[in-house]
């Protein structure tokens, strides 16, 4: 059985289900999933390894900022589905 991490885990749920979601919503193309995802994961790892977190008490499940990694992944995915790809 593989160790993967509670946070790891987390990380690649979150990546794929904004990256599925992103398009449906926004996507025009098949070749456009895998740059969503990799977009998806950009920001969700970049809130993370940042550590950004909003002054509210929100739980962050296995230490992912949940709401913050979402937020700057939906953004950089608003931008990367605006550009002719």
């Amino acid at each position: 059985m593989s160790a993967l991490s509670p946070a790891a885990l987390l990380l690649l749920l979150l990546t794929t289900t904004h990256a599925a979601l992103a398009h449906v919503l926004l996507g025009r193309s098949w070749r456009q999933l895998p740059i969503f995802w990799v977009t998806a994961a950009a920001g969700c790892l970049i809130a993370t390894l940042l550590g950004w977190r909003f002054p509210l008490n929100i739980p962050a499940p296995a230490g992912i900022p949940m709401l913050e990694a979402s937020l700057l992944a939906w953004i950089l995915l608003i931008v990367v589905s605006r550009l002719r790809l």
